[in-house]
This record gives C-alpha cells, structure tokens and sequence, in this order.
C-alpha cells in the first residue's frame, strides 16, 4: 500500500516549495455541506410508525444511527458497494423495529427518501464559497461515504450541482478513512495528496483519513468543539465562509516562498 500511495504522491512529494500549495479542495458531503430536512430521527420514527405501527424515540434513533456509521469507520474491513450500503441501512432498521412484518415497505421509503434532493439542504453560505473557490481556480470536489444516490441529491441541490467531482465510497469499492479511498480521490483529480484539501466534519474519517493519506487537512466544526485533540496542521473552521480567505493565503506565502531559505510554509 505504501507503495502505491508514494506513486500516487500521496505519502510525500520532493518539492518543498509547493507541498502546501491548494490546488483542490474536497468536500465531505453530509454534515460538511449539506444536512437532512427533517432530521435523520424524524424520517425514520416517521416511516417506522406508518410501515412498522411502532414508537421509537429520537434518542434510540440517533443512538443507532452514529452507533452503527462509527463501527463501520472503526472496523478492519472497510470495503463497500451498492449492495453493502444497501444491507448496512436495511439491517439497521431490523435493528430498530425487529419483530415488524412491514420492514420492507420501511426500508423502500426511507431509502427512496434519502436519495432525494428534496429531503437534504445545504447550509446557508455553501453555494457562495464553492463560488469563490472556483473564482479562485481551484478544483472542487466532493468525496462522501455514499452510495450512487448521492449523485442523484447533487444533482437536485443548486449549490452542489455544479460539482461533477464526486468520489463516492460504493464505487471506489473503499468508505473512509481508508487509504485506498484517498487513492481514489488523487486519480480522480489527477492532483498531488499535498495539493489537495480535504474539509469535512468527522475527525476519524475526514480528518485524519486525510492526513493519514498526506492531505492537508480541515475540520468543520459548527458547534463549540469537545475535544483539542486536533493536530497542529488540520485547520479548524466554525463556518465554510472562512475557507476562501485561508486558501488565498495560504496560497500568496506559498508563492513568496523562497526554496533556498530552507523553511517550510505552514498555514
């Protein structure tokens, strides 16, 4: 694997003076650009109530939704497809409502349901700073842990429409962090790891699974942060808006950097 990273220039590349350089900056896409309208809990105590006839409450919902998505980030085996992503949701319902005979109408709905664009928003300011950032010529993407509905909610999104890099993790086959993910991003952009930043808003399968692959690397955090176990070089942002500003400087000390002094730009 290693191998394989350093001919992608994913664990290191020999020109210092352009290592920090942004030439592409990677959305993750829930929760970094988009969020679902109603809520996760809500489409599915509505769902469960009407195929289910049962009452499970936002807490249980919640509880086993990002209980089950970081076991799967947390475990050895981080292969995917269609099929798995399908299978991952299908049994979480199961889990959720056990003993119902109307579990696959439940599952048709809510599967349908979350592959459309009228059921996720953007947050507010998005489609402005993927705006800015392209003004800017940088190259945007989006890498999600997903599956090929992502494309189909992109596509229903003004702010996201415009973006026809998509790495979605059932079709690379890997979900982050792996590092065969980050791989695929690199391919995909034909861009060096170091020249790319990765912004999304989970720790394990954002953040470090960018640095990790030799991304540089920033965590969304819109709430006040419970942890500062953030290294030193993930940017940290409360609000998308702050990006533009940090690339574009980032980018100018960059272009001043002088190879002979010997030191290397840190943002």
């Amino acid at each position: 694997m290693r191998g394989q990273l350093q001919e992608l220039g994913i664990v290191a590349v020999s020109n210092e003076s352009t290592r920090n350089l942004i030439q592409a900056v990677v959305f993750d896409a829930v929760g970094t650009v988009m969020f679902p309208q109603p809520s996760v809990a809500a489409a599915y105590q509505a769902a469960i109530k009407q195929h289910c006839g049962q009452l499970v409450p936002t807490e249980i919902v919640n509880a086993a939704v990002r209980d089950g998505l970081k076991q799967r980030s947390a475990g050895l085996d981080l292969t995917t497809s269609e099929e798995s992503e399908r299978q991952f949701w299908a049994d979480l319902i199961h889990r959720l409502c056990p003993d119902s005979t109307g579990f696959q109408a439940c599952f048709d709905a809510l599967f349908e349901h979350f592959g459309s664009s009228d059921s996720w928003k953007c947050f507010p300011g998005v489609g402005d700073v993927i705006g800015q950032l392209q003004q800017q010529h940088m190259v945007v993407a989006i890498a999600s842990n997903f599956d090929n509905r992502l494309n189909s909610v992109c596509d229903g999104l003004n702010e996201l429409s415009g973006i026809s890099q998509r790495i979605i993790s059932s079709q690379v086959g890997f979900r982050k962090p792996a590092g065969e993910f980050f791989c695929a991003v690199v391919e995909t952009l034909n861009i060096p790891a170091a020249n790319i930043l990765m912004v999304g808003d989970d720790l394990i399968n954002d953040v470090q699974g960018a640095l990790n692959a030799g991304f540089q690397s920033a965590w969304i955090c819109r709430s006040e942060p419970t942890t500062s176990n953030v290294a030193d070089e993930v940017l940290v942002l409360s609000d998308l808006s702050e990006l533009p500003s940090f690339i574009e400087n980032t980018n100018r000390r960059v272009s001043e950097y002088q190879p002979s002094s010997g030191q290397q730009i840190r943002a």
